[in-house]
């Protein structure tokens, strides 16, 4: 739909998702989401306990930046950085938030809205070129940029239980941008030519485990992102506690200890059910709405690859 009231509906959402992403929550954001009876209904704590979860999901768990869900440095301000800031310039949208990268989901559901919104007062201005860019940037950067990461982001949020206020919040993230790509279905996208940047080589003496870890905690080579969380969910499932550390670390550690108390084909056994749980739902995404399979193609075969590589261990 492209009435007025369904585009002001689409931007307000958009709108109010990307901001409450981009910060713990002040008393005023909560209000304003509460405006939204499912939001209202899992937030009746206040805005202090969505601060600490907040602090807990994206700033010690899932980190929030398409970087590091698509190039191998696991680093901010990388290749795909870069293409989304100049995604940003070619589209007049110069972000208000300083936060760290231009690649922060917020950012780009903020500009989504903008979108969403140029579109609206282009149909009213009767301005029917307008209406074709914002349509195609739009649809553009959908396949290209936050519809092609963002699933496996929700999908690491959700299986932490840090509040339900995050949980309800992502699932309306992934409902809009199922509902654009329908919307906007046949639209031109101007695919860009994606060149990852280059590994660092591995250490002379890296051991086959910590090659296997660093495969496991690279979401563009394993389609997961393994956070520290997880680890932690996974230790405890076999009995024992580690360290709060890096992923890294805290990855081998885990496989380490499960050594020690030969708990290893266990560990493997539990990976195994977490990756097929993810294809699941990555699955269950694709049947709901198939304009989401071409964008979770890759992520499945790289689910399905580490799977068996998981396997052979």
């Amino acid at each position: 739909m492209n009435t007025d009231a369904d585009l002001v509906a689409r931007y307000a959402l958009a709108d109010l998702i990307g901001r409450q992403l981009l910060a713990p929550p002040t008393a005023a954001d909560v209000a304003e989401a509460a405006s939204l009876p499912e939001l209202a209904a899992v937030m009746a704590d206040g805005p202090e306990a969505l601060a600490i979860a907040y602090e807990y999901l994206f700033g010690r768990n899932v980190y929030p930046y398409e970087s590091i869900y698509r190039d191998e440095e696991l680093m901010l301000n990388t290749a795909v950085a870069e293409q989304v800031a100049h995604f940003y310039a070619e589209c007049g949208f110069t972000p208000e938030y300083n936060i760290g990268a231009p690649d922060h989901i917020g950012l780009e559901l903020i500009l989504l809205a903008r979108l969403i919104a140029t579109e609206h007062t282009a149909l009213a201005q009767h301005d029917h070129a307008l209406v074709r860019w914002a349509r195609q940037r739009t649809a553009t950067f959908l396949h290209c940029h936050i519809a092609a990461w963002a699933p496996i982001w929700v999908r690491a949020v959700q299986r932490i239980p840090a509040h339900p206020f995050y949980q309800t919040l992502t699932t309306f993230l992934l409902e809009l941008l199922g509902s654009e790509l329908e919307r906007l279905a046949g639209e031109q996208v101007s695919h860009t030519t994606y060149i990852p940047l280059q590994p660092a080589n591995p250490a002379a003496d890296e051991t086959d485990l910590s090659a296997l870890i660093r495969y496991l905690i690279t979401p563009t080579k394993s389609g997961i992102f393994l956070s520290r969380a997880d680890c932690s969910m996974l230790a405890r499932r076999l009995g024992f506690s580690i360290p709060i550390a890096d992923r890294f670390t805290m990855a081998r550690t885990l496989f380490e200890t499960a050594g020690q108390f030969d708990q290893v084909g266990e560990l493997i056994d539990m990976l195994r059910e977490l990756f097929a749980t993810e294809l699941a739902e990555l699955h269950r995404l694709s049947d709901t709405q198939p304009l989401w399979q071409p964008l979770l193609e890759p992520w499945v075969a790289r689910l399905a690859n580490t799977n068996w590589l998981t396997t052979e261990q």
